[in-house]
């Protein structure tokens, strides 16, 4: 259950508060999604926030009413998290990072594809830009840090990896992460029903494909 005396910190029109496990956050988030009170609910890696209107709702009310919430969340049963698969390809024109990668891992770099595309990765939040997927790995992986000057423009679909944690860039934009590969899925659909094709809970598989599979899918 999620202390009622939790430290809750206030910023202009949010209100932020820490938890030490995603299933706390996870859980949270489901439960007051739904309140009309709050124009967004954001689950980070250690935190949940709410976003209020301060027109309609004085950071004092704000404040009461995400106190009341945090003293009555109780875990229900274990969530069912989705899973999928997303194609990949190594080629070395899309990963052009994939040396400095395995010389940190101690492989080589012909086989970044048959390692990364064996390894189950959790989506723990999105964030940076809509459709981003912030992922994190169940094996132990070593930290291959950020390049040392990053790059003015990562392609959508780019696959980033530091360590344990990875990522999927949903659109063209610049970015740090050491790039190993690049799936054609679209992350981000604005039109679509549901407009962010990852989740946080979701487990993600990465399936090895050719540069022909991969402009074929485009």
């Amino acid at each position: 259950m999620a202390p009622a005396n939790k430290q809750i910190h206030i910023c202009d029109d949010w209100l932020t508060v820490d938890f030490s496990d995603l299933e706390t956050i996870y859980g949270l988030c489901d439960q007051i999604r739904g309140d009309t009170h709050w124009m967004e609910v954001v689950g980070g890696l250690q935190s949940v926030a709410v976003q209020f209107d301060p027109l309609l709702l004085m950071p004092n009310e704000a404040l009461a009413l995400f106190e009341k919430q945090l003293a009555s969340y109780a875990p229900t049963t274990a969530r069912q998290y989705s899973e999928i698969e997303l194609p990949v390809c190594y080629h070395p024109d899309l990963g052009p990072d994939q040396e400095l990668v395995a010389d940190r891992m101690g492989i080589k770099p012909d086989d970044i594809a048959h390692w990364h595309s064996g390894l189950e990765f959790t989506v723990t939040m999105l964030g940076f830009m809509p459709g981003f997927g912030y992922l994190q790995a169940e094996d132990t992986i070593p930290d291959i840090g950020r390049l040392p000057q990053p790059r003015q423009n990562v392609a959508a679909g780019s696959i980033g990896l530091i360590g344990h944690q990875s990522c999927v860039y949903s659109f063209d934009s610049p970015g740090g992460w050491p790039i190993i590969g690049r799936t054609p899925a679209k992350l981000f659909d604005a039109n679509g029903q549901v407009p962010a094709l990852l989740s946080a809970g979701q487990t993600v598989r990465f399936v090895a494909i050719d540069k022909n599979k991969f402009e074929e899918l485009l």
